[in-house]
Formats: structure tokens, sequence, C-alpha cells
């Protein structure tokens, strides 16, 4: 017998509290850049919005309600999108196979690299 169901009300809550998470632990990475002037866009770009959404303000106040959408947004948008993905699957040593000792010669993955095909290298066993 599984557990009542979760409201709808709560699966909202927790998927916006994922996103939210994921959105303030973003700029944490925003530094992790490869070059100076990469780090010179990522802090000049949300900088010059912060300005620019300043000045829209000062001339129509009310879009300070328009803060909060673009936030609850930002959330269910990092919710859904964020994710990591699934690990690949390791390709498979080919050193024990039903019970037998093998060496592999080749490991051909599919095309959707889903699947793998072991190639083992044959012995021929002559008779007693």
């Amino acid at each position: 017998m599984t557990g009542p169901r979760p409201s709808r009300l709560a699966v909202l809550a927790q998927r916006l509290a994922v996103g939210n998470g994921r959105l303030l632990e973003s700029p944490s990475r925003w530094f992790d850049v490869p070059t100076l002037g990469a780090l010179v866009v990522r802090i000049a770009v949300p900088l010059g919005g912060s300005v620019f959404y300043g000045l829209i303000l000062g001339r129509a106040p009310q879009f300070i309600y328009a803060l909060p959408v673009a936030w609850l947004a930002a959330v269910w948008w990092l919710s859904d999108s964020s994710a990591p993905p699934p690990p690949l699957p390791e390709t498979p040593s080919g050193d024990v196979y039903a019970g037998e000792v093998l060496r592999v010669d080749r490991v051909e993955r599919g095309p959707e690299g889903v699947t793998c095909t072991v190639h083992v290298v044959r012995e021929e066993v002559n008779g007693p």
C-alpha cells in the first residue's frame, strides 16, 4: 500500500523550492570562468540590467510587480531544465561473461550510445 499522494500545492512548492535553490546557487559558479573577458561579461550584464531596470522604475513604478513574476518564471524554468544529465553506462569490461574468463578484442557502441557489442578474443581448444 502506498502513502497518500501529495497535493498539487505541495508539488508546486517543492518544484519552486528546487528552482529557487538552483537559482541562488548559480551565482557561485559565475566566477568559475576560463578567461578574464568572460568574467567581465558575467559581471557587467547583470549590473547593466539592474541599472536599466532601475531607470525604468523611475519612469513607471508599476513595473516593480514585474520583478516577482520574472523571479517565479526563472525559478520555474530552472526547476525543470537544470537537472544534470543521467550518467552514461559504463563500458563492460568483458573480464567475466557467463562464468568464463574472456579477453576483450574491442567494444563497439551503438549509434545512439546506449548499446554495446563486446567482441571477445576467440581461443580454439584442441580435443584431448
